[in-house]
């Protein structure tokens, strides 16, 4: 039950924390997510937490690098391989030499060989660190498929050179050739483990396609199970489970070039199921560093005997990540090979050195460092753990705020609103001049014009004051056709009454929503004198029931609302045409005029017709990109996305064609 309430805790954090950063964008959402959980660890039940290695790498760290791995393109993995393990491996190992034995000579208290398992612990980059610096600081594509395939490798080479630096402080000695013989066992056996198992799983996949038995429950479970009982089976052999997530991942993301176009379906719940884990998964890391930050000052306090202060050990901390980050830079500058010929080649190594982001993998690291050595308390473990966490938040925050100072300004000459608005409103004009089918044409060109609203944020302040407005404008407009002598009396007061009801509804409160349906219920059931007949009124939107109700109490009466409706719609409308300044609330009451009228007159859809309007607005929205495209107005990665969001606005329809055939 802790556990459960735990991660809901984390889930609601994540949730909260993306939030924020979506309207503070200059500050990544790692930060957010480390100051909630830095706010978490002061509740008391989890003031004592303590991250256990083992369930945080299989539980987070596995399903997070598989994803990766199958989302990566083998392509450019293969064509920069050199690259890859030039910093997977030589860098870190370089650095693990350099930086420790510097480190050693700096603060002589921390033995050589933990020295050089503190860097094995920093040197890895973190691809969920990373990823989440790319979406506040977009880098060129080449320095980040770069940084990204480095952090899938360089884990398990900084695994590796942990265990045999925390092996040879225990035991007191070390064998080269030993070492080696692990390094080549868990490094190439792990990546060879994973891609052997990754491979049988595959052919699974593939021969329950075959079969017809790919559906999304079956796909999914299998593909959710994979990284885990891959990096299980790895552990039991003594092998990289990382690496053999990591070759797992790859082998897996191979199956969709193979499938190409064939189950889809399957592919695209697949695809948005690891998008919202992943998301989560990714969270919930940077929620438990935050949450472990006070126990990792304390275990600093508990196990540290010597005299050295919390602040010493923050600088200390401090010249670890510079000095890694300069061999970063040095290393990137002189011994990466560039497809593209850069005129910036200084500017896009110190990019790429401050784009080296830690996280997960050091968080879990750090925290499996054993307690005791030799049945003796482990003293320094306070300290590395300590450590670890300087270098991983500045690691964060470098390239917060020299990232955007260092590259170009990038003024977005196409921005993705503007051109999908162009988009929307290109169908709607489309579909206004059709003559044949206008109550069909309608009831999408509102769909539309709600696209239009959620793309925007509306003034429910305005908007209200704009329905005000408009009630008036119609009273106005009623009262007229009684001074006239079009109307009676009777039907002014009784329509007056109907639009009351009618304001009541637009308000869209919920309160509001549920007295209605209670009215709406106990007048059908009254009416008819039939059960489900109110049952029914009471599951009907309101909305949908209001111009039922009254038809049937004008013509109780002998009366005809449909042309006073006429008349008040026709002011309404001409009123709202005036109102050019607020363009996304004046759209929002439009629509809910233009939706009485329809309904009100009882005009029936045709569900093929309405069908037809809406591939009829969808193809000229692709045809607008199409020729944007061919123009040169957009560049194809946004007209991509603009495609993307088509084909994801058709399946919604088709998934709920019948909410608009009503």
């Amino acid at each position: 039950m802790d556990f459960v309430l735990l991660f809901s805790v984390i889930l609601a954090a994540v949730v909260a924390a993306n939030i924020l950063a979506r309207h503070v964008s200059f500050i990544p959402a790692p930060f957010f997510l480390i100051a909630i959980g830095l706010v978490l660890s002061l509740v008391p039940v989890y003031q004592n937490f303590q991250l256990v290695p083992s369930t945080f790498t299989l539980g987070i760290i596995a399903p997070l690098l598989f994803n990766e791995a199958q989302n990566s393109s083998r392509g450019w993995i293969g064509r920069s391989i050199t690259n890859i393990l030039s910093m997977a491996v030589g860098l870190v190992l370089v650095t693990v030499l350099v930086v420790g034995t510097g480190l050693h000579a700096l603060y002589v208290l921390l033995p050589l060989s933990l020295c050089y398992a503190l860097l094995a612990i920093v040197s890895p980059t973190d691809a969920s660190a990373v990823n989440s610096i790319f979406v506040a600081n977009p880098i060129a594509e080449e320095q980040a498929g770069t940084l990204k395939n480095e952090s899938l490798f360089n884990d398990a080479a900084g695994i590796v050179i942990f265990d045999m630096a925390l092996g040879a402080y225990i035991s007191g000695s070390f064998s080269l050739n030993h070492a080696l013989v692990l390094f080549l066992w868990e490094f190439l056996g792990g990546l060879l483990f994973g891609a052997l198992l990754g491979t049988i799983i595959v052919s699974i996949r593939l021969a329950l396609i075959r079969y017809n038995d790919d559906t999304p429950l079956i796909m999914v479970l299998i593909s959710l199970m994979t990284p885990f009982v891959v990096y299980l089976l790895a552990e039991q052999l003594a092998l990289s489970g990382i690496l053999a997530v990591v070759a797992a991942g790859l082998v897996q993301g191979s199956e969709r070039d193979k499938l190409r176009l064939t189950s889809s379906r399957m592919q695209m719940v697949t695809s948005n199921v690891w998008e919202i884990l992943s998301g989560a998964l990714t969270g919930t890391v940077f929620v438990l560093l935050g949450l472990s930050l006070p126990e990792v000052t304390r275990a600093l306090h508990i196990s540290d005997k010597s005299n050295i202060t919390v602040l010493v050990l923050i600088g200390i901390g401090i010249l670890v990540y510079l000095a890694k980050g300069v061999l970063r830079l040095l290393w990137t500058r002189f011994l990466i090979k560039r497809r593209n010929r850069s005129e910036h080649i200084w500017r896009d190594s110190l990019i790429m050195a401050l784009s080296g982001a830690n996280g997960t993998i050091t968080l879990s690291l750090a925290f499996s460092i054993p307690n005791t050595v030799n049945g003796h308390a482990f003293a320094l473990r306070g300290t590395m753990i300590f450590l670890a966490a300087v270098v991983i938040l500045v690691s964060l925050i470098m390239p917060t705020i020299f990232v955007p100072i260092i590259l170009p300004s990038q003024n977005d000459t196409q921005p993705r609103y503007q051109w999908v608005r162009r988009m929307i409103q290109t169908a709607i004009r489309d579909l206004s001049g059709e003559k044949e089918h206008p109550a069909e044409a309608q009831i999408v060109i509102e769909s539309l014009q709600q696209q239009l609203v959620l793309d925007a944020t509306p003034n429910r302040r305005l908007q209200r004051q704009l329905i005000s407005d408009s009630h008036q404008v119609e009273l106005k407009a009623v009262h007229q056709l009684r001074v006239d002598g079009k109307i009676t009396a009777d039907e002014e007061q009784y329509y007056g009454r109907f639009l009351q009801l009618n304001n009541f509804t637009a308000d869209e409160k919920i309160w509001k929503n549920v007295w209605l349906r209670i009215r709406f219920s106990l007048h059908m059931g009254t009416q008819y004198r039939d059960l489900s007949q109110a049952q029914e009124a009471f599951l009907t939107a309101p909305i949908a029931l209001e111009e039922v109700y009254w038809r049937q109490q004008f013509e109780e009466h002998g009366e005809d609302i449909l042309p006073i409706e006429q008349a008040g719609f026709d002011a309404v409308m001409a009123f709202l045409k005036t109102k050019k300044g607020n363009a996304v609330e004046t759209n929002l009451v439009r629509r809910f005029y233009r939706t009485r009228h329809r309904r009100i007159h009882a005009k029936d859809v045709d569900s093929d017709i309405v069908y037809q309007m809406f591939m009829r607005a969808f193809h000229a929205e692709y045809e607008l990109i199409q020729s944007a495209m061919a123009s040169g107005q957009i560049e194809p990665d946004l007209a991509q996305r603009l495609q993307r969001r088509i084909s994801i606005d058709e399946m919604t329809y088709l998934e709920n064609v019948d909410a608009y055939n009503g």
